[in-house]
């Protein structure tokens, strides 16, 4: 076997066998590591059934809780196979994903390999996820989506990179993917969408609370390793931009749907502190005046005083959103 799929697995007894079933049934074999967070639910059962069946292709892994994070550092430790990927265990893969994705990577001789997705919210309801197509280096850093799942890596050169997922945070995906960018060589894509990214109520995904706050400390890890790793000078106009999105737009439509009034108030003054302290003309960036789409320009205008108005706006289109 060439790729490995690592499936990190908390709370989703649910889900977990469709996930497994995509993964067995791939049109070439893929070792699939499953590690189990000492999740509290039935979810071991169901892997133990599918290793017991498919011995040869099912590895069951069980660790003390660790998060998210956690678990997907301890799976790329136990890849031994040249190419791995990410699945997560409440979504499903199409059965050709990993046989078009591993010819595309070696016909390249690239580091990573790229493909689209369905946002799944029902059986009959899908949306297409697009994720590129763009360049290695600072265009991934810029346009990349910042899914690990619908991605293919070469072991090899990914575990000679300094790079750990940060545990204890949400948005880990986030911190590898952006840290991961300058050291890509080469890139390639395949324009088909292979992976199902299941959209439910209960998943950390939807789930607006104190936690929205991770994604401000993840982001203070990117410039870290940046500096750390003597990145930040050659990519400061990337990461200028990079922050003014999120923190002006995912974080920001996540903040304001936090329920708790004093929290919401505090990560959203957090946030904004944290963009304009590191990048305080982040308004004048290159890319917010050349790339298109309204978002650049609305990212564009937002001042300290403004804030607060646009937080406000949000809050109310996000409500109307709901009924």
């Amino acid at each position: 076997m060439k790729v490995s799929v690592i499936v990190p697995v908390w709370g989703v007894e649910k889900y977990l066998a469709k996930c497994l079933d995509s993964l067995v049934n791939q049109t070439i074999p893929v070792k699939v590591l499953v590690i189990n967070d000492s999740s509290p639910d039935n979810s071991q059962m169901i892997i133990d059934e599918y290793q017991e069946k498919y011995p040869d292709i099912i590895e069951s892994y069980i660790k003390s809780n660790g998060g998210i994070a956690d678990v997907r550092n301890y799976g790329l430790s136990k890849v031994k196979t040249e190419y791995f990927g990410f699945l997560d265990s409440d979504d499903y893969a199409e059965p050709d994903m990993y046989e078009k994705l591993l010819n595309v990577i070696e016909e390249k001789q690239a580091d990573l390999a790229v493909s689209q997705f369905y946002w799944e919210y029902s059986e009959n309801e899908k949306r297409l996820g697009l994720d590129g197509p763009y360049g290695a280096g600072k265009e991934m850093l810029v346009s990349q989506m910042a899914t690990l799942w619908n991605k293919l890596y070469r072991t090899e050169w990914v575990k000679s990179i300094p790079l750990k997922f940060p545990t204890g945070y949400r948005y880990e995906d986030a911190y590898f993917l952006y840290c991961l960018a300058p050291f890509v060589r080469k890139i390639t894509f395949v324009e088909e969408p292979f992976v199902h990214y299941v959209q439910r109520e209960g998943s950390i995904t939807h789930n607006h609370n104190e936690k929205v706050k991770d994604m401000i400390h993840v982001f203070e890890s990117i410039l870290d390793f940046y500096h750390m790793n003597d990145l930040y000078d050659q990519y400061k106009v990337e990461l200028e931009y990079l922050f003014a999105k999120f923190f002006l737009g995912n974080s920001f439509l996540r903040t304001v749907q936090i329920k708790d009034k004093k929290i919401r108030k505090e990560t959203l003054n957090l946030s904004y502190e944290i963009l304009s302290k590191n990048f305080p003309d982040y308004m004048y960036n290159p890319y917010l005046k050349s790339l298109p789409g309204l978002k650049n320009r609305y990212f564009s205008l937002v001042r300290k005083w403004n804030y607060p108005i646009f937080a406000v706006l949000f809050g109310i289109i996000q409500k109307f959103k709901s009924f």
